[in-house]
């Protein structure tokens, strides 16, 4: 090869790379939008049970959306936009990187389970730790409209509460929760990429690669996703909205005191408290960020599957 042929395919092995991690975080920032009012409740859902408070959709939008309005369901977005940016495009990105580097050196079409779920659980743990300012700010916002007011922190922007977290409790609370939320987005990663990029493959002598393919396969992602996430999703909630007690100990230690402080005083089962709402979540914003990922990736020319 010519040393001007290789610098070609070193330039277009970059652009591709580049290619995959922008589709990734376009695909995720255009679903988490339309689908955002949706977190937001699986949110208060979560936090009234630690509370043991009814959790029914009815009694969450008596006593919270009626009070404050629907503009409630959207507290958050600027910090969740910009974390879903750059998440998305790390797990989504540097998982395809992964996968199309270990598919041209092996000369193969598909990754082994092993080779699929270390790229997949990689992937997720880099993207969110990359983010955890953004995704704890996020979730104090949606929290905030569930507390009394005088328990509210009441930021008034992303801005400000990022200002506002670094003056008052430090950098380091910036990454509080970081256990279990890599812990999910490694489970979430896992639960989404690894059953999609099998099923498609399993269902395309049925469906060939059509559009039916992709959507069955997002659908069984949807449910991987919610499934295997939640119980993280739970404990980092919890942990990143913590205030310290009156002595100054904070309620849990980290995500093992979390999970199993939340088993003896809701039950096992509230570990996947707001199943429903996360499933109403997670299974459409699987299958849109796939989808639209897919899609762009192969009109692009990135991929041709």
């Amino acid at each position: 090869m010519k040393r001007d042929d290789k610098n070609v395919a070193a330039r277009s092995g970059f652009m591709k790379n580049f290619m995959n991690i922008w589709i990734g975080g376009l695909a995720g920032t255009l679903s988490m939008t339309v689908l955002y009012p949706l977190e937001t409740f699986k949110t208060m859902v979560q936090v009234r049970s630690e509370a043991k408070q009814a959790v029914t959709v009815s009694a969450i939008f008596k006593e919270v959306v009626r009070k404050e309005g629907l503009g409630c369901l959207y507290k958050g977005l600027a910090a969740a936009a910009v974390r879903q940016v750059f998440f998305v495009a790390m797990r989504i990105g540097l998982y395809y990187n992964y996968s199309d580097y270990i598919k041209m050196k092996k000369q193969k079409q598909t990754l082994s389970f092993v080779e699929s779920s270390l790229a997949s659980t990689i992937a997720g743990g880099i993207g969110i730790f990359m983010v955890m300012p953004f995704d704890m700010i996020f979730v104090r916002f949606q929290v905030d409209t569930t507390l009394p007011k005088e328990q509210r922190r009441g930021y008034t922007g992303l801005g400000n509460a990022l200002c506002r977290v670094y003056n008052e409790e430090g950098l380091k609370t910036m990454w509080r929760g970081s256990i279990p939320a890599i812990a999910r987005a490694m489970a979430i990663n896992f639960g989404v990429l690894v059953p999609y990029e099998k099923c498609k493959n399993l269902f395309a002598p049925y469906l060939g690669w059509t559009k039916k393919n992709y959507i069955a396969s997002s659908a069984v992602a949807g449910v991987g996703a919610a499934i295997c996430g939640l119980p993280f999703d739970n404990a980092k909630i919890k942990i990143q909205k913590m205030r310290a007690d009156a002595n100054g100990k904070m309620p849990y230690k980290g995500l093992a005191d979390c999970l199993s402080k939340t088993i003896a005083r809701e039950g096992f089962l509230r570990l996947w408290a707001g199943l429903i709402p996360v499933y109403l979540i997670a299974a459409p914003h699987a299958m849109m960020t796939l989808l639209i990922s897919d899609g762009l990736r192969i009109f692009l020319g990135v991929s041709k599957t």
